[in-house]
C-alpha cells in the first residue's frame, strides 16, 4: 500500500515527494500516504463534469475519514486503508482533514479570489493543515505563524505556477482586483488577449509574498528548509523569465533542483 501511495506522489505530485526525501527516513511512507490522500481530494475540480458529482466525492472522502476516527470498518481502497494505520500511527487530528476537504470545496465553484488576501486564504486552508499534519509524522514542531507563512508561500507559487494550466481549463484563480487595476478580465485570458499585462499582476502578487514571509533563518528541520529553498528557486524561475508565465523556462522544474535543494539546505 506505502509503495502505491509513493508512486502516486511521484507522478502526480513530484515537488512534495522530492521534499519527502529530506524528511527523517522513518517518516516518508507516512507522508507518501498523507500526500496521497491530498492528491485525491486536490484533483475533485479536474476529475467531476459538475459541482455536484465533486461535492458528492469529497463527501465520500469526509465519510471516509470520519469512519476511520470512529474506528468503524475501513474501507477498502489503495489510499484509505494506509492512511487509517498512518493516523493511527502518529495521532494525527482529525480536524486537519476536515479542514483540507472542506477547502476543495471552494475549488468547486470556480470563483477567482476578490483580492489578494483571499488568494493567501485560499492557500492557508488547502496548505497549512497539510503541513502541520507532515510535521506531526515527522515528530517535529514549528511556530504556527511561520508554519503558516511557509505553506502559504509555497501554495502562491504553485498557484501562479499553474496559470497557463488553469486557463485552458477556463479557470482563473488571481486576485480580481489586481487583475481589475491592470484592465484585464477573465475573457480576455480566456481568448489569450492582454496576456502581456499578466506580468505585472504576477510581479504584484510575488512583491506581496515577499511582504509575508517573515524570518525564517532560524528553521531547524532539514525538510522545512528544502522547502524553503524551493520557494527560493520557483521565486527566482518566475523573476528571471520576467514574470512571463507562460516562458517556456517555467515548463521544467529549475535545472538540478534536488542537488540545488541538498546544497541550499545544507549551507
Amino acid at each position: 500500500m506505502s509503495s502505491y501511495c509513493m508512486n502516486l506522489v511521484r507522478d502526480h505530485d513530484y515537488d512534495r515527494y522530492l521534499l519527502s526525501l529530506f524528511a527523517p527516513i522513518r517518516a516518508r511512507a507516512g507522508l507518501w500516504t498523507l500526500y496521497a490522500f491530498n492528491y485525491e481530494i486536490a484533483k475533485t475540480r479536474e476529475v467531476v463534469s459538475d459541482t455536484t458529482l465533486g461535492l458528492i466525492r469529497l463527501q465520500w472522502w469526509r465519510e471516509a475519514i470520519a469512519e476511520i476516527y470512529e474506528g468503524k470498518v475501513v474501507r477498502r481502497h489503495e489510499v484509505v486503508q494506509p492512511l487509517a494505520k498512518v493516523i493511527q500511527a502518529y495521532d494525527l487530528s482529525r480536524e486537519d482533514f476536515e479542514a483540507l476537504i472542506y477547502a476543495r470545496e471552494f475549488d468547486l465553484e470556480g470563483v477567482a479570489p476578490a483580492n489578494i488576501e483571499g488568494l493567501f486564504h485560499y492557500c492557508d486552508y488547502t496548505t497549512t493543515p497539510l503541513l502541520r499534519l507532515s510535521m506531526k509524522i515527522m515528530g517535529e514542531t514549528l511556530d504556527e505563524a511561520q508554519l503558516k507563512s511557509i505553506a502559504v508561500q509555497y501554495a502562491v507559487i504553485g498557484t501562479l505556477r499553474a496559470v497557463p494550466y488553469m486557463m485552458n481549463q477556463r479557470r482563473v484563480f488571481l486576485p480580481q482586483d489586481i487583475l481589475n487595476k491592470n484592465n484585464i478580465t477573465e475573457q480576455k485570458l480566456f481568448d489569450f488577449k492582454e496576456v502581456q499585462n499578466l506580468s505585472q499582476v504576477i510581479k504584484e502578487v510575488l512583491d506581496m509574498v515577499e511582504l509575508f514571509r517573515n524570518d525564517q533563518s532560524k528553521v531547524k528541520s532539514r525538510f522545512l528548509r528544502a522547502k524553503i529553498a524551493m520557494i527560493g528557486l520557483y521565486e527566482e524561475q518566475i523573476h528571471g523569465a520576467n514574470y512571463d508565465v507562460f516562458h517556456a523556462s517555467l515548463t521544467l522544474a529549475p535545472r538540478c533542483m534536488a542537488l540545488r535543494l541538498w546544497w541550499r539546505t545544507i549551507f
